[in-house]
């Protein structure tokens, strides 16, 4: 199972299967921690499964779902005891969830076959949510994160519409100021880079709007390198650095800033660069 922690709660949710194989339905379970008291609140079952503690979110008393049941998709808007306020089912049919995020009263996930649509829910009436848009293009994106205002993030796979196979990592950032009319402002593709960390841990990618930063490590043919971007709405995505990350490769790349050094660690080796002009400082090897 997994965890989704808020101000106010724990739910711990977990997949419960079938003899053979085949996922049936998620057992969420509520529980309240006010000043170190713990006590259970609710618990509920229900038909799918979520794709990662994004697609869950507590606000103004009420918990947000987005899940993925066989061949289609839902939304779920519960009370503080876990009853069904409000839904939307049959979202997205022969698609899956790739990514969410919960941003107040608005959502956005990302489900994708052939294409990505990036949808935006309305969850201001908890009784009847509903889809206000949803942006369709060339393939998708497997995290979503805000980068300053009216801004998401998306980081995931650009995709061959004729041979609908994956031609390299892509960045897109969504203008989400008209959640009725999400645009894709600026797109970014990292040819010939097959596999990125943060499709699978969130905790990969370094992301500060303020410090204009984005920064993960990437896979290709040629090994494995650190990149960073920075963002313009004219220029789009600029390339500041990509270079090559040594260390022992059996843990996940993690790259850190303090103060104007990047710092990125692999396995037994940490490497230092200006944030100034990406330049090498120094490394060490533990």
């Amino acid at each position: 199972g997994d965890a989704y922690v808020s101000n106010k709660n724990i739910y711990y949710y977990e997949e419960e299967w079938t003899g053979n194989g085949k996922q049936e339905k998620t057992l969420l379970r509520k529980l309240s921690y006010k000043k170190g008291k713990l006590a259970v609140v609710a618990q509920k079952t229900f038909r799918g499964y979520l794709n990662d503690s994004f697609s869950i979110d507590e606000y103004d008393g009420y918990l947000r779902v987005v899940v993925t049941d066989g061949d289609t998709n839902s939304v779920y808007v519960l009370d503080q005891e876990l009853k069904e306020t409000g839904s939307i089912k049959g979202l997205a049919e022969d698609e899956r969830v790739y990514s969410a995020r919960f941003m107040g009263k608005t959502g956005y996930f990302v489900t994708f076959k052939e294409t990505d649509p990036l949808f935006s829910v309305d969850l201001s009436d908890p009784k009847n949510p509903k889809i206000i848009g949803a942006l369709k293009i060339p393939g998708f994106s497997d995290y979503l994160h805000p980068y300053g205002k009216n801004k998401l993030l998306g980081i995931g796979m650009n995709v061959d519409e004729k041979t609908m196979s994956t031609d390299g990592v892509k960045l897109t950032m969504f203008d989400i100021s008209d959640p009725e009319n999400v645009k894709e402002e600026q797109t970014y593709v990292i040819e010939n880079v097959y596999y990125t960390d943060v499709s699978y841990d969130y905790k990969a990618a370094l992301v500060d709007a303020e410090k204009n930063l984005i920064g993960f490590a990437a896979d290709s043919e040629g090994g494995r390198e650190y990149y960073t971007f920075s963002y313009d709405e004219k220029q789009g995505f600029t390339c500041t650095m990509h270079e090559e990350i040594n260390g022992n490769n059996m843990r996940i790349t993690r790259g850190i800033y303090i103060e104007d050094m990047l710092y990125v660690i692999q396995g037994n080796i940490i490497e230092a660069y200006s944030l100034k002009d990406f330049k090498k400082v120094d490394d060490i090897i533990l």
